[in-house]
């Protein structure tokens, strides 16, 4: 669907709601009530954490209510622009990290910084937090940072001859080898190789890096045409013209197929944990985890809260009175209880968790490991036009495996189009 239709959808959508809102509101004058949208609010794992620290705070604050609204990940970054652009955003905002400079630059979010100095959070050690900043203000704080871990069907593994791989050549030959013992009823790997470009730069971003390239240098210039990314974009076309993964299927849709027991190996965030415990009884041991095949992992901050700048100063204190306590001490360690992902305050994993959740031994080190390197999806150089810079990417990638286009070629498209999209 284009841009300008799913705005315009998503536009007609709102105003509806709004006004059934303001009706409802007359009925109930003395009910407060902080709108909170999120791509989190089913996912079974962040979505555990995230309704209990709500009840929490509601009932802390009796006459609050949270409204805990679901958009879809895929039209998540849009939905919010429409809100924001008809100055009706959320009261709480939720985005991803590679999202919110977008909003900052428009003087949409408020600045946290005297807010944080006043009573809020301490941030030294805080994981990720440093992509929060931005032309010397803060205006989010992060909630999650993460190192790409290999999601595995140990028993469709065993049943192709292979083990765990531990690089490439290991992942593609494992791929293949259980792609063709599942004779059309399972696949070696899973990608999302459909809409939604945030998902699908992050999975490709796994082949790039793994071939020793990323999409700009260290000064903001991109570099989408060098060997390494070529030899990246080489590789995410391998694994879906030779068919290794199921075509057209987005990110949500794969992970359930990986908990039915149809794909074999999956990439995927710390996030991919909760859902495991959906699989069926006698697939449930057989799903396991462990550090990625890849030289470097995908990392970096996942998502942030923030709060916007036009909220009239009593809903700011209710709000800034939320993200107290989502930072809490206490939350911070039950989200890594409840979710089984870490957090990232500080000492949040304590021993008796570790003790009761032992693969978050796993999670760390794949988190040290891409911090270590300094992986983050969001490329330099472009932090107020990611959304525009991952369109990009996407519609050639796509283009190179629907066309059968050489990568290099693609390649150099790509650098065309995003110097031009940086220059403009």
């Amino acid at each position: 669907m284009p841009s300008f239709l799913r705005r315009s959808l998503v536009a007609a959508f709102l105003t509806l709601a709004f006004a059934s809102q303001a009706i409802c509101a007359s009925q109930a004058i003395a009910q407060t009530k902080l709108r909170f949208y999120s791509w989190q609010t089913d996912d079974q794992s962040n979505s555990i954490w995230w309704q209990a620290v709500n009840k929490a705070f509601e009932e802390a604050h009796p006459g609050v209510t949270i409204d805990f609204v679901k958009v879809p990940r895929d039209d998540f970054a849009d939905t919010m622009m429409v809100m924001f652009s008809g100055n009706t955003p959320p009261d709480i905002v939720h985005l991803a990290s590679f999202e919110f400079h977008a909003f900052a630059e428009q003087d949409w979010l408020e600045d946290l910084g005297p807010w944080i100095a006043k009573d809020g959070p301490d941030l030294k050690g805080w994981a990720g937090q440093g992509i929060c900043s931005w032309q010397g203000k803060i205006y989010c704080i992060n909630l999650n940072y993460f190192g790409y871990l290999l999601f595995y069907n140990e028993a469709l593994l065993k049943a192709a001859g292979v083990g765990v791989p531990t690089n490439w050549e290991e992942y593609l030959d494992a791929a293949r080898k259980m792609t063709a013992a599942g004779g059309g009823n399972s696949f070696g790997v899973g990608l999302h190789t459909t809409a939604g470009p945030g998902q699908y730069l992050t999975e490709l971003l796994a082949c790039v890096l793994d071939a020793g390239g990323y999409w700009t240098d260290k000064s903001g210039k991109p570099t989408i045409d060098q060997p390494a990314v070529i030899e990246g974009l080489r590789r995410w076309k391998q694994l879906q013209t030779e068919h290794l993964t199921p075509m057209g299927v987005k990110g949500e849709d794969i992970r359930q197929l990986f908990v039915e027991g149809r794909i074999g190996m999956r990439l995927d965030g710390p996030w991919m944990w909760g859902l495991l415990a959906k699989a069926k009884p006698e697939l449930r041991d057989s799903l396991k985890v462990a550090l990625s095949p890849t030289t470097v992992p995908v990392g970096g901050a996942s998502n942030v809260i923030a709060m916007p700048a036009s909220l009239p100063p009593e809903r700011k204190k209710l709000v800034w009175e939320f993200i107290k306590l989502i930072t809490s001490p206490h939350w911070q360690e039950q989200y890594v209880a409840l979710t089984g992902q870490l957090a990232p305050r500080p000492g949040s994993l304590t021993p008796a968790i570790l003790a009761q959740k032992p693969f978050l031994a796993t999670f760390q080190a794949s988190q040290d490991k891409a911090a270590a390197a300094g992986v983050d999806r969001l490329p330099k150089g472009f932090e107020t036009k990611y959304n525009e810079f991952a369109k990009i990417v996407t519609e050639e990638a796509q283009r190179m495996v629907i066309d059968n286009a050489d990568p290099a070629s693609v390649a150099r498209r790509m650098q065309q189009r995003v110097t031009e999209l940086q220059s403009n």
